[in-house]
């Protein structure tokens, strides 16, 4: 039986976990299995054809790494008229990296060669796992390092567990083009018969600057305050407790589910269908989203993905300020993808599936139930109305289908759902959970001498524990395609009119209409206000006259408030607006650009909307961030409740009514109740 490496869970920091490590058996037909579909992930054949191709073309050597091995999509146009039984072109797009060196490649998988091929000078991709166990074990060695260590109380370093973080990009610190790690390190606390670090237990005040590339220690940073091993240990979280357990409250489906998925990629539910493809960067990539309109499956989404998450630290510490991170270009959200727990991270009765992604040995893994799908009785109506004097309801039960996948990265979870009801509204959502990062401080709680300054940029959260405050932002790259690609984004401002003398009111709002002529940000100037933004196919109408179109609808987003001449603030100026629209170019998938890790910043959407292109009947590409201000507070720990922020497509005139009215009144009742 042909084997795929498996990733254990041995994750360690906010960065990667153990992969390759063990091997598992997979289905002859997983490793086997040919694309079926234009937008299918690389399968196992393909990932090993192209590296094979790029060796044999002098590209890359037996020490290379691969941190990208990606579908390289066919054009749009060819994937908007394929159909089942037509041919597929197939090419992989390739990053290889060798110490120093960075280059990219597209292969040709149906011409079997390299079609084109350059390098990148200056460029770094995301952190590999190597790399990561090479920086870990280059700091416990050095004896600055463990000089520091000692004056903290430390004898045993195999008690402390190191966690290489992507550097950032500060000027200042002059590094050049070295390949930059910065080393942080934790107790480590024993589970399931492994060790990992203890995000209770920080050590705080030294960091080791590691040169990756040269194998070097650049710099042990050594800073106050000095807190001995033992006041840490005072501090941690302990056993969490299990409370007695409660009646059951379940989702569930008795005569199975109401959608089908087919080669575990295309799915389909009442009238919606589209198509998953599993990412090593974005995760999941939501593919060619349609809606059945009285037989007519009208294109709604072209694709739709998390491009990249930003995640800044508000404390300036040396061993803080330069937390900054990227997740999704220097991590990568698919990398990092954490198997679901049936029954708890998802409903029992929801499809689960495996994933494999390509490794950076140029090899693949497979993270086991890495995405679920599943239906849900929200337990709300869809729609209701009472009719007085009848004393009739009429009313239905609100039903959603949920695409669900958590990354994990370090001491944060990230559950990302795309959910589908049958109203025509796509709800894109992102919750934060998991445990926050925390600091040791030298003081017990606010009140203590010193308690003041030790929790200025952050909150006590535990005794000697202070959590900085931070900022979340997840930049969606939204592909709406309405009714095909000729589309217009236009806004609509709410205008305040004054009425003449004799009208017995004083005011009303109506609407201001305005096109987007030109790609960049949307900035509001509104008065605080608000407007709808939407996406309208201006060379087509509706019954009712209406240009058909769908309205992003924002839900409690802020833009970044850092200064933009902020080092991590110009990496991530995408931040800076809740929303950009661009041109649709496939070359521009990344709102911070292909190589976000140590960027010096103008990558990425500022650079896509640099030239201006007119907007207006083109192919659009909305980007939306979701983004909040995380003020830490005692409830957060020890663990973190669920924080969600979402933001809805809704349709706005592409119906000609509400296309839920013809709900069934009720679920069917052919199945026992079990009493």
């Amino acid at each position: 039986m042909t084997r795929l490496p498996k990733r254990k869970d041995l994750f360690v920091g906010f960065l990667l976990s153990a992969i390759l490590s063990s091997l598992v058996p997979v289905s002859t037909t997983d490793a086997n299995a040919q694309a079926g579909h234009p937008m299918d992930a690389l399968t196992f054949p393909e990932v090993t054809e192209a590296v094979r191709l790029v060796r044999e073309a002098g590209l890359a050597g037996p020490s290379t790494l691969f941190p990208v091995i990606t579908l390289k999509e066919m054009p749009k146009a060819d994937v908007l008229t394929w159909s089942p039984g037509k041919p597929i072109s197939r090419s992989a797009f390739v990053v290889m990296r060798d110490p120093g060196k960075t280059s990219q490649a597209i292969v040709d998988l149906d011409r079997k060669s390299v079609s084109s091929q350059r390098q990148l000078p200056g460029a770094q991709p995301s952190i590999m796992q190597s790399e990561w166990d090479r920086a870990g074990k280059l700091a416990k060695a050095d004896k600055r390092w463990q000089q520091a260590m000692g004056k903290r109380g430390y004898k045993d370093f195999s008690t402390i567990s190191c966690v290489p973080l992507s550097a950032g990009h500060f000027p200042s610190e002059g590094h050049g083009k070295r390949r930059i790690f910065k080393v942080t390190c934790y107790q480590i606390v024993k589970r399931t018969g492994r060790n990992h670090p203890d995000w209770a237990r920080p050590i705080e005040g030294v960091i080791a600057v590691v040169d990756v590339d040269g194998d070097t220690i650049i710099d042990v940073i050594d800073v106050e305050p000095v807190i001995p091993a033992d006041r840490i240990q005072s501090h941690g979280l302990g056993p969490i407790p299990t409370a007695d357990l409660p009646k059951p409250v379940l989702v569930v489906s008795p005569q199975g589910q109401n959608y089908i998925v087919k080669d575990a990629v295309q799915v389909a539910w009442h009238d919606w269908s589209f198509h998953v493809r599993a990412d090593r960067r974005a995760g999941l990539i939501l593919s060619l989203i349609r809606f059945d309109d009285a037989g007519e499956k009208r294109l709604i989404a072209y694709q739709m993905a998390l491009a990249e998450m930003f995640v800044p630290y508000m404390d300036p510490h040396p061993g803080w300020s330069f937390k900054s991170f990227l997740d999704a270009g220097e991590y990568g959200l698919g990398y990092l993808t954490s198997p679901l727990d049936p029954g708890r991270d998802c409903p029992q009765h929801a499809v689960y599936l495996n994933l494999t992604f390509p490794s950076d040995s140029g090899r693949m893994f497979k993270v086991d139930r890495a995405m679920c799908i599943f239906e849900r009785n929200t337990a709300d109506p869809a729609w209701r109305h009472y009719t007085t004097g009848a004393d009739r309801v009429i009313s239905r039960p609100k039903v959603e289908l949920v695409v669900r996948y958590i990354p994990t990265l370090g001491n944060y979870d990230y559950v990302i759902d795309y959910v589908f009801d049958r109203s025509g509204q796509i709800r894109v959502r992102a919750g934060a959970t998991g445990l926050d990062a925390v600091k040791t401080v030298a003081v017990e709680n606010a009140t203590a001498p010193g308690g003041k300054e030790a929790s200025a940029h952050g909150a006590f959260v535990a005794p000697y524990l202070v959590a900085p405050y931070h900022d979340h932002y997840f930049s969606f790259r939204v592909d709406l395609d309405v009714d095909g690609q000729n589309n217009t984004l236009v806004r609509e401002k709410f205008r305040v009119r004054k009425l003449p003398a004799g009208n017995i009111r004083k005011s009303l709002w109506d609407l201001e209409r305005k096109t987007v002529t030109a790609e960049g940000p949307v900035i509001a100037d509104s008065g605080g206000r608000g407007e709808i933004w939407r996406i309208i196919n201006p060379s087509r109408r509706t019954l009712l006259g209406h240009h058909p179109g769908y309205q992003l609808e924002e839900g409690g987003s802020v833009p970044s408030i850092l200064s933009p001449d902020d080092p991590p603030q110009a990496r991530a100026a995408f931040t800076a607006h809740k929303l950009w629209v661009t041109a649709h170019d496939p070359a521009e998938l990344w709102p911070a650009g292909d190589f976000p890790n140590q960027s010096k910043g103008g990558d990425g959407l500022p650079a896509f909307v640099a030239d201006k292109q007119p907007l207006e009947n083109k192919d659009l590409v909305l980007w939306y961030s979701l983004g909040f201000r995380h003020v830490t507070r005692p409830e957060d720990w020890p663990l973190l409740p669920t924080r969600w922020f979402e933001f809805r497509l809704r349709p706005y005139g592409f119906f000609n009514h509400e296309p839920s009215h013809g709900l069934a009144p009720h679920f069917s009742r052919k199945y026992k109740s079990g009493g």
